[in-house]
């Protein structure tokens, strides 16, 4: 049940000392756009209705009970040449009855029908992004299916509104559930990075372009992408309705054969100690992708078996994805392709003691042996990052590189069926002797 209630305000007269206000409902929104700021858990709302004016002053109500509108937000405005030449606000008065109502005196010099924007902000709107990818029998591609749900508790009923999603993280002056709830406590010191203000919201907002409208449910949504500096706002095909206490699920795009490739890393940083499965795809035009930057959310891999069904693989929360920017999700050990590695000698050398006989600084030289099999019936690639501590040289035939202070990597592919060893020296010094 829609919350906001927009009544006019008709004077009429009673006597000729009295007067009074008849309050005349108003036509339903002729349409409306949520443009859904994720970030700081604010919604910016734009609401068209067609009015019919009288000649003289007019008054506009606008309450918005048990919803979380920000009072300081509400805003009305002409829409084109002709309402903007006939119509404007005289003033704005908040009723002592009620905190939740506002009166606009408008006056109108050519009596007729016009198109107003009504437009505030809420808080209780949100926004999730996931990613469904179906990989095929020789992980060399995907199908990969976006999907954005959108999330109502706002309060307020919103039917067939446009939605627009900002990619990108803002930070407000105020926080518009504080506003919306004045009994409360007062808001939190802003944060140290410039804040955005709500002017500067609307502007971001109206930067952007609209998307296309009209496309309904029978297809998938398409999003429409515009940049607007650092932020990206995605605005969704069509319009919806979203009840407050509702999600809906839009699918957003879904794109065919997305190159993939099958990595197996130690890489203890970010996928453990030992030896995994790792499928890597890019947000680039050479992956059909790449156009513009993706929502974070949680990506999930299913692999097509051959019976039709679909097999669980792994998932990754992924964060904001920039346009280039590499997806790695871990699909765990992988029996097929197994690495072992064995220290083959250790030695002590350059021993050094103080006065009183103690032993203060030693060198280690340790010779390693890392074994690396492909039982798969197809080339694989190899990535190992083998992290060393303390001051340290590094020493192989094999062609390692640095990848950071403390870490050599090395990448190669392995052929189906082979097996290769890497050989490499580490000598570390201790105490005294790393000074």
């Amino acid at each position: 049940m829609n919350r906001i209630a927009l009544l006019l305000l008709a004077l009429a007269i009673a006597a000729p000392l009295f007067a009074k206000e008849e309050l005349v409902t108003l036509p339903e929104r002729d349409s409306v756009q949520l443009t859904i700021y994720n970030s700081e858990d604010c919604t910016l709302v734009s609401e068209q209705r067609s009015l019919s004016f009288k000649q003289g002053n007019n008054r506009l109500q606008f309450s918005w009970a048990n919803t979380l509108i920000d009072p300081t937000s509400v805003e009305f405005a002409p829409v084109g040449e002709d309402a903007q030449d006939a119509l404007e606000v005289l003033d704005i008065s908040y009723p002592a009855e009620s905190s939740e109502m506002l009166i606009w005196t408008v006056a109108c010099t050519k009596p007729g029908g016009y198109t107003v924007e009504i437009s505030y902000f809420t808080s209780g709107i949100s926004w999730s992004a996931e990613y469904t990818g179906q990989v095929n029998a020789g992980e060399s591609a995907m199908d990969l299916t976006a999907y954005v749900t959108v999330t109502n508790h706002s309060g307020e009923e919103y039917e067939d509104a446009e939605v627009r999603l900002v990619v990108g993280v803002i930070h407000l002056v105020e926080r518009i559930v504080d506003l919306a709830r004045p009994r409360y406590p007062a808001p939190a010191p802003a944060p140290p990075e410039a804040p955005m203000d709500k002017g500067e919201m609307r502007r971001m907002a109206r930067g952007a372009e609209k998307g296309a409208g009209g496309g309904g449910m029978q297809r998938p949504k398409e999003i429409q992408k515009a940049g607007l500096s650092e932020y990206y706002i995605y605005s969704i095909e069509g319009t919806e309705t979203i009840p407050t206490g509702w999600s809906k699920r839009l699918r957003s795009f879904e794109m065919k054969d997305v190159p993939l490739k099958t990595v197996y890393r130690l890489e203890p940083d970010k996928f453990g100690p030992t030896f995994t499965k790792v499928l890597e795809f890019k947000n680039d035009e050479e992956h059909k992708l790449g156009k513009e930057p993706l929502p974070d959310g949680l990506v999930r891999l299913y692999k097509k078996m051959g019976d039709g069904r679909l097999g669980y693989m792994g998932a990754i929360f992924s964060k904001y994805i920039p346009k280039n920017e590499e997806v790695k999700v871990n699909v765990g050990p992988d029996a097929e392709c197994t690495m072992s590695e064995k220290r083959i000698s250790l030695k002590k050398k350059d021993l050094t003691f103080n006065q009183w006989s103690q032993l203060v600084g030693w060198t280690t030289v340790e010779d390693f042996e890392t074994e690396v099999k492909n039982f798969r019936d197809r080339d694989v690639e190899i990535e190992i990052h083998r992290t060393m501590a303390g001051k340290f040289e590094f020493d192989s035939d094999d062609a390692w590189e640095k990848h950071d202070a403390d870490t050599q990597k090395i990448h190669f592919t392995l052929k189906a069926g082979e097996t290769r060893k890497l050989k490499f020296k580490v000598t570390t010094q201790f105490g005294e002797n790393a000074k």
